[in-house]
């Protein structure tokens, strides 16, 4: 994922100011029953919760309004993306573009051109079609649900807000589950990402072949002081860094693929062995071709949880309007640098190209500059990756332990949310020990497991459902199919993963 402020609707933590008002539970008689607007924002107090009895986690939103008196702050995920459309493309490129880049030469490699080019074409056509339902069911619930507003405020909804609107509670339980797993899936891979990174440099740099056990632990002790800030807003510069170290590493990755063509061409032109090259590439490749299934789908990064908060922070009605036709155009263009990365590398470094493609680079100080650059672009994205999965935590941990007044979570709540983050990040670290030599099958599991169902299944069955009477019966069809297929992708992929991991 790449480093960006990435969003998950609702889980907010570290704000303790709440709004003593109150909303009566909203009802639109063409649609589904809303649950009561929240008398709380940022971690309001128990007694004031919508239920009366704080049955919901304290820091969650459900449904956030803007203007009048109830205005609120925007989800610290979204903050600084939006509002206007280059802005939101900016926020587009920031939330997709990150590490899981690096997987695809790999993968490529491990696939085979017949396989890899069109799966990925197939994963971006299925992308577009979902991320499209759920802008489709954000306009019309939106509509539905601020025309009975009196007040002047707006509601401003998510993902998994989109998700009780068409299956209750039980959907959006689901698709805040998803995205959490997926969020964690991610930085488990960036426990992977950073050991090889670092070996590989302090081998060429100092000549001492550290273990990545003993990088991992490193990795380790950083990360879980940073998963103690709450107020993830206090990161953005260093995530504006990252984005520059990544930016950098994928020209210097890049610049090394060209050189490494020119400097083995003979008589013939750089374009002639680039075609000698790309002719040489195997077509397909019996013994890993499903490994790109889900990888395919990681490169998107969980952009999907994405999507709706940056249509939310759009401000005027004309971009709005226009969002949806720039997504996809900013979507196409990025999934076309991939195309162009992943081959360029392929063909550079050949079949052997590893899983992490920076350590593939020829031996030098560029070389390790560019791994050095990437462990530390990955250090200062860890923590705004793991940020969503953890508030969901330690909310679910808050209500089961029973914490819940201002004072408990100022004192010992703090101690208590501190706990669960390093607990965490130390379950992800044991797995990635595990799973160290491995990272091809983790980013095609997390891919297929994780990312299609909240990436191709949900959101079609969610317009599906919202849309009953309202939807064509072509384009209901055509929902069962995208969803059908994504379910049937991450079967096959899941499974032939799982029997294939030695």
């Amino acid at each position: 994922m790449g480093p960006a402020l990435r969003p998950i609707a609702g889980a907010i933590g570290g704000g303790d100011e709440g709004s003593d008002e109150d909303d009566s539970t909203q009802r639109d008689e063409e649609g589904p029953l809303l649950r009561p607007l929240p008398a709380t924002v940022d971690g309001g107090d128990k007694q004031n919760s919508p239920s009366g009895k704080g049955g919901r986690p304290q820091d969650y939103r459900p449904l956030s309004i803007e203007g009048g008196d109830a205005a609120v702050t925007e989800d610290p995920h979204a903050a600084g993306l939006g509002g206007s459309l280059p802005s939101a493309a900016l926020g587009i490129v920031k939330g997709m573009v990150g590490p899981a880049i690096l997987y695809l030469p790999h993968g490529f490699a491990s696939a085979g051109y017949l396989v890899a080019i069109p799966v990925l074409m197939l994963s971006t056509s299925l992308f577009l079609w979902s991320s499209g339902c759920l802008l489709e069911c954000w306009r019309s619930e939106s509509e539905r649900i601020n025309k009975r507003r009196l007040d002047g405020g707006r509601v401003r909804l998510s993902y998994p807000e989109l998700a009780y609107c068409a299956f209750g509670s039980t959907g959006e339980r689901l698709v805040q589950v998803g995205i959490s797993l997926m969020q964690s899936g991610v930085c488990l891979t960036y426990l992977i990402f950073v050991p090889q990174n670092l070996r590989a440099s302090t081998l060429l740099l100092l000549g001492w072949d550290v273990s990545t056990t003993w990088m991992l632990l490193f990795m380790v002790l950083i990360q879980i002081p940073l998963s103690w800030i709450r107020d993830i807003r206090r990161l953005t510069v260093t995530n504006l860094l990252a984005n520059i170290l990544i930016s950098y590493g994928l020209l210097i990755c890049l610049g090394f693929a060209a050189d490494s063509m020119v400097a083995e061409r003979t008589e013939e032109s750089f374009l002639q062995e680039a075609i000698h090259r790309a002719e040489a590439l195997p077509a397909f490749n019996p013994s890993g071709w499903f490994l790109f299934l889900g990888t395919s789908v990681l490169l998107f990064e969980g952009s999907i949880t994405l999507l709706v908060p940056l249509q939310e922070a759009v401000q005027t009605d004309s971009d709005r309007r226009t969002f949806p036709t720039m997504y996809r155009r900013v979507i196409l263009s990025i999934v076309s640098f991939y195309a162009f990365f992943g081959m360029t590398c392929w063909m550079a470094f050949g079949n052997e190209v590893r899983t992490v493609m920076t350590t593939s680079l020829p031996p030098g100080t560029m070389a390790t500059t560019v791994q050095l650059a990437y462990s530390l672009a990955v250090v200062f994205t860890f923590p705004l990756q793991n940020f969503p999965s953890l508030e969901i935590v330690c909310n679910l941990v808050e209500q089961m332990v029973g914490g819940g007044d201002k004072h408990d979570r100022d004192g010992l709540g703090n101690w208590r949310r501190n706990a669960v983050a390093s607990t965490l990040i130390v379950a992800l670290s044991i797995v990635a020990l595990l799973t160290m030599d491995d990272l091809d099958k983790v980013v095609s599991l997390m891919g297929s497991l994780l990312g299609i169902p909240l990436a191709f299944v949900l959101p079609p069955l969610i317009q599906n459902q919202l849309g009953k009477g309202h939807v064509q019966e072509v384009n209901q069809c055509m929902n069962i199919a995208v969803a059908t297929l994504g379910a049937a992708a991450m079967a096959v992929s899941s499974t032939t993963t799982i029997l294939n991991w030695e």
